[in-house]
């Protein structure tokens, strides 16, 4: 089996991390804009991308050298097979939509084939949050991915992991990628932790533009994290090597009952291997901290 693997550890470039998906207060969020590069810039990302429902907030002029806004839009369409609205991020989009959010009569496809049309990328936002199925996701095309992780979705109601539904589409032969984002909304409660600067994707590109870094997105050359990092990973005579920060476990996901999880005993793991089966579809590999926070890679794909 030879593994298809764009390695994102062994491209050429500098590491830059971003979120994909903010709010602000000229849609649903409570942040300002300025408030919102401002809380990110602070916290270390190098680029952010508004996502405001139904519309595009004007952002690129706060861009400098060192912090890039990528422009983009949410948009609610469709109706899931339980009735749910699709929620369809699109990046790097350079004018609104024509499509009014909250719109059933504007199919998913409908929604990706428009942002694709722009010569925008899209995502398959918070999957779980949506109450979506694997079959209401399967027949899309024209997508980078889904959302695996959603903070905003995790702190307010617990459906913030789309693992799962990320598992079974790829098991299913969909070859999509899986980002970490924040859905930041700035709301401040006593209740609440903060859901900005919590998820990001560490995207390895030539330099900090948007063509380069939507590039390298759009070849899988990241990966997702809530905290760990994941420094290096080696695809090389049917094993898989990944050296990671102290991490409690790596697992190595793939299809059906193969794959494997190595756990910690006593000193924190620095990394793992797994020995390829035969069998395997897809291996992707899932870093847990000693705080319960993630870090995954895209996956590594196997033909015959």
């Amino acid at each position: 089996m030879g593994p298809v693997f764009p390695n994102p550890f062994e491209a050429e470039g500098k590491w830059f991390k971003g979120n994909l998906h903010t709010h602000t207060n000229n849609s649903d969020g409570e942040m300002t804009l300025e408030v919102a590069v401002s809380r990110y810039k602070s916290e270390g990302y190098d680029f952010l991308s508004i996502t405001d429902h139904g519309r595009l907030t004007p952002a690129q002029e706060l861009s400098t050298l060192e912090f890039l806004l990528i422009p983009g839009e949410e948009v609610c369409v469709g109706a899931s097979r339980l009735g749910r609205f699709f929620h369809i991020v699109g990046l790097n989009i350079e004018e609104p939509l024509p499509i009014e959010d909250n719109n059933r009569n504007v199919t998913p496809q409908k929604a990706l084939d428009l942002i694709s049309e722009r010569g925008g990328e899209s995502v398959v936002a918070h999957p779980y949050w949506s109450e979506l199925s694997d079959s209401d996701i399967i027949d899309l095309e024209g997508h980078l991915g889904i959302e695996i992780y959603n903070t905003n979705c995790d702190l307010t109601i617990e459906r913030g992991f789309s693992t799962i539904h990320w598992d079974n589409l790829l098991s299913s032969g969909k070859r999509i990628l899986g980002l970490a984002v924040d859905d930041a909304h700035g709301r401040e409660s006593h209740l609440l932790p903060r859901d900005w600067c919590k998820a990001w994707i560490n995207v390895k590109a030539a330099s900090l533009s948007a063509d380069n870094i939507m590039s390298s997105i759009r070849e899988g050359l990241f990966y997702s994290s809530t905290g760990p990092k994941i420094t290096n990973v080696v695809v090389h005579h049917g094993e898989i090597r990944v050296e990671t920060s102290p991490a409690r476990s790596v697992s190595f996901v793939s299809n059906t009952a193969l794959g494997a999880k190595r756990t910690s005993r006593g000193n924190l793991l620095g990394g793992a291997s797994y020995k390829l089966r035969g069998g395997e579809r897809y291996v992707r590999v899932e870093v847990t901290d000693d705080r319960g926070r993630k870090a995954w890679t895209n996956p590594i794909f196997f033909k015959a």
